[in-house]
């Protein structure tokens, strides 16, 4: 069986080095078919990973933005914000932070009768002048005596 020969460029060999030889050039082939599938898959779940943070990303300042004309947070608050990088911006935590004690205040104060206002402007949590009396007659009232 192995004993008939072939010519090839040239060359004489037998049908099963010829086989063999065209058996190692396709699994070459099919390998660096499959490493090229390998790479194309991974690229694939990198873009769909970046493209799902992307979307929550611009969830969340939908949320933002919502709740913001919801409680009519000052225009401050409903500016863009940029794309968060590699590294924390302490200006962009200072801003969130801002961000986050004027919803506080909404929500815990001016939604609740300014429980937290002292008589003269003061804010009993922060100590500081209350900064969401600008422009707003607020009547403060004292705090109930506690029911026995």
């Amino acid at each position: 069986m192995n004993n008939r020969l072939v010519v090839v460029q040239g060359r004489v060999r037998s049908v099963a080095q010829d086989l063999a030889l065209e058996h190692g050039a396709l699994v070459g082939r099919l390998g660096r078919l499959q490493q090229r599938v390998t790479e194309q898959l991974q690229a694939g779940a990198r873009r769909q990973a970046a493209l799902e943070a992307e979307n929550l990303r611009l969830r969340c300042e939908l949320v933002r933005m919502r709740t913001a004309v919801a409680w009519d947070l000052r225009p401050t608050v409903l500016q863009a914000r940029p794309v968060p990088g590699p590294r924390a911006n302490p200006s962009r935590a200072d801003a969130g932070l801002r961000e986050a004690q004027a919803v506080i205040c909404q929500t815990g104060c001016s939604g609740h009768a300014h429980p937290w206002l002292e008589p003269d402007g003061q804010c009993r949590r922060t100590g500081q002048a209350c900064d969401r009396l600008e422009g707003e007659a607020v009547a403060v009232t004292p705090p109930r005596a506690p029911v026995p």
